[in-house]
């Protein structure tokens, strides 16, 4: 179906008086949802989803929150907290001051629908051009990069974000078991790589950069694996380091002692299985 004036509601009364009493009428993400209906009338979202059961309404939101982290550099679990606090992001989208996000797995899923389906992605693109065409969004490129590009940039940063908050989640379930044998094992460097990222929050945003910390990252985390196989069976069942293992295989090969991080980009969501990178793009 069509993208229409009936498709989505009005903005909210409450999202436009704060969100205005915020940001203004200068705010790019205001001026999208003023325009909206002019940006995506004709737009078949319902072409975005291959199954066809999925109203036009639910797809409209995970299409452009994926443009929204793209320009602003953000993984899916930062774009999820975007969505659910931030007033011009709702604005843009219509949606009222009290709605509460999505679960971050929902944007992955789009993508690898999208991937799937070469009418999706026509429709993705036509989205995007809509918002170059207009000027209202550009953000360093001479071109707009086209729909694999931009997929595949957020599926790269999310997949970093997830290995990274997996060994996070694993660095303090162990802490909180065994913090002595713990600090006997970490490694010097740990201390400044993950206070930084985990602090900050800043992940690199060139792909050669985002391979380099992956790597040193799935290098840190076979370290651990081997150290708590080695030590405790009970600390290796801990659900915390089992994550990190699926997670660690689910993005690693290894062949000899090098590690490599896998391709494609986009391999699971919530421990799916997706496409290899090539076919996504090619499909």
């Amino acid at each position: 179906m069509p993208y229409s004036s009936q498709t989505f509601p009005p903005i909210p009364t409450e999202t436009a008086r704060a969100a205005e009493a915020i940001f203004g009428k200068g705010n790019v993400y205001m001026v999208i949802g003023d325009q909206l209906d002019r940006l995506l009338t004709g737009v078949s979202f319902d072409l975005l989803d291959a199954t066809g059961d999925k109203p036009a309404s639910s797809l409209l939101i995970p299409a452009l929150v994926t443009i929204f982290q793209f320009a602003e550099h953000l993984a899916d679990r930062r774009a999820a907290d975007a969505l659910r606090s931030r007033l011009d992001w709702k604005y843009a989208l219509h949606l009222s001051p009290d709605y509460p996000g999505m679960d971050p797995v929902v944007l992955c899923e789009f993508r690898k629908s999208v991937f799937n389906n070469p009418a999706a992605r026509q429709v993705f693109q036509l989205i995007l051009n809509r918002l170059s065409e207009s000027e209202l969004v550009r953000f360093g490129y001479v071109e707009w990069p086209n729909a694999p590009d931009v997929l595949l940039a957020v599926c790269r940063l999310s997949r970093l974000e997830r290995l990274i908050e997996a060994m996070r989640l694993a660095l303090e379930a162990l802490a909180d078991r065994r913090s002595e044998w713990l600090r006997g094992v970490a490694l010097p460097h740990w201390y400044k790589r993950y206070d930084q990222v985990l602090s900050t929050g800043v992940l690199p945003r060139l792909k050669e950069e985002q391979e380099a910390v992956a790597i040193g990252i799935g290098t840190d985390a076979v370290y651990l694996l081997e150290k708590v196989a080695q030590v405790n069976s009970n600390l290796a069942m801990l659900t915390e380091v089992q994550g990190l293992w699926r997670e660690w295989h689910q993005q690693f090969s290894q062949s000899d002692h090098e590690i490599q991080w896998r391709l494609p980009y986009c391999l699971v969501c919530n421990g799916l299985n997706g496409l290899s990178e090539s076919s996504a793009i090619l499909a």
